[in-house]
């Protein structure tokens, strides 16, 4: 028998979902414009955070009009699966050469500093590109300043190597659509995008993410960007109306491989970190940080097993993990453990490992077998 730890993906859970980031799109409506319905485009990058960018782009074949990766060489990881849909390169290109293959494969392409815009007006193209112009306005990772936007906007649009141009930016905050300094990013943008629109209607612009998309409707623009939120994750630090209607596409599975009676004062783990108070019985499950579970999950953080909820007891090793199950009733050998997915949630997770859903499904190592549900 195989070592039993699996991640299993429902596409069907990540088509639901961005159902559900289209029609929050739909209800948008720009006041400064003519009634709008946002476009959706589906982030896949990091291999659809982690669950599998060429099925996620499968999955979403018919629905989203436009995939959005972070490199080249996703792109071409995706062209060589016969994925046809149009990508956008989120982070440009890294390199001058990479310009001369947008055309071929079907890439639109961001550009976030003066390198980047030089390169593109410079180089001898066969087509023009769909160029993404990305403005900085607080976050201060990647985008041009708002004082050189009008100039460069105007440079681009005179360039016979440029076809069209959506405005975009990023927000650092948008799940605290409270905050001032999300208000201020959106109300900087918006009007820099007012500002270089000549008509009642405003030139294309993108700057929603998955938190702006669930949580500040007055942020959609022509394109929304949902990234987290199609996988089933909340962008939030705690699970709220908004998540409500997200199903979580991976489930993380394991089973029971041993089980021991542990007396009151006895440890267990690496380090001795975790000390039985009392006599306890200890569930050994095949999974550990070389599959992908987080090392630095506490004493503590909850673990599935047959539908309720045990404490990890000890540090996680790399191919085992230890939990207290003096408290459930029947536990037995390859008894099903879930570590995340429908009914635990990964974020809850992340909390007690100091970190996000984001990185835990993001780095899930290849040695578990992955199996996608299509139905």
């Amino acid at each position: 028998m195989p070592r039993p730890i699996s991640i299993t993906v429902d596409l069907n859970a990540i088509r639901h979902n961005f159902n559900y980031a289209q029609s929050l799109g739909a209800k948008h409506k720009n006041g400064d414009s003519l009634d709008n319905v946002s476009q959706t485009m589906a982030v896949i990058k990091a291999d659809a955070y982690g669950h599998g960018a060429v099925a996620t782009a499968r999955a979403l074949d018919g629905k989203a009009t436009l995939l959005a990766v972070s490199s080249i060489e996703e792109a071409v990881s995706l062209r060589q699966n016969h994925i046809k849909t149009p990508i956008l390169l989120l982070e440009g290109c890294f390199c001058s050469s990479e310009l001369s293959v947008l055309d071929d494969l079907n890439l639109q392409v961001v550009l976030h500093n003066q390198h980047q815009i030089e390169e593109l007006l410079n180089t001898s193209l066969d087509e023009p590109a769909d160029v993404w112009l990305k403005i900085d306005t607080g976050m201060h990772r990647l985008g041009i300043s708002a004082a050189d936007a009008n100039h460069t906007y105007q440079t681009l649009a005179n360039s016979k190597n440029v076809r069209s141009i959506v405005l975009m930016t990023h927000f650092a905050m948008s799940d605290q659509p409270n905050h001032t300094f999300f208000k201020r990013q959106h109300e900087d943008f918006h009007n820099l995008v007012k500002e270089l629109s000549t008509t009642d209607q405003l030139i294309p612009n993108s700057a929603a993410n998955s938190a702006a998309v669930m949580s500040a409707p007055e942020s959609h623009g022509t394109w929304n960007r949902p990234g987290i939120m199609l996988y089933g994750i909340s962008p939030f630090d705690h699970e709220n109306t908004f998540s409500a209607p997200l199903i979580p596409a991976m489930q993380f599975h394991s089973k029971i491989i041993a089980l021991r009676q542990v007396n009151a004062g006895e440890s267990v783990g690496y380090g001795a970190t975790w000390t039985a108070t009392q006599p306890s019985i200890i569930a050994t499950v095949a999974a550990g940080y070389g599959d992908g579970y987080p090392r630095a999950a506490k004493s503590g953080t909850p673990v599935m097993i047959n539908g309720h909820i045990a404490p990890l007891a000890g540090r996680v090793s790399m191919d085992m993990l230890c939990v207290d199950v003096t408290q459930l009733n029947n536990v037995k050998l390859g008894d099903d453990v879930e570590l995340w997915g429908k009914k635990l949630s990964v974020n809850e997770v992340a909390q007690w490992a100091d970190t996000l859903g984001y990185e835990l499904v993001t780095r899930m190592p290849t040695r578990a077998k992955r199996i996608f549900i299509n139905e």
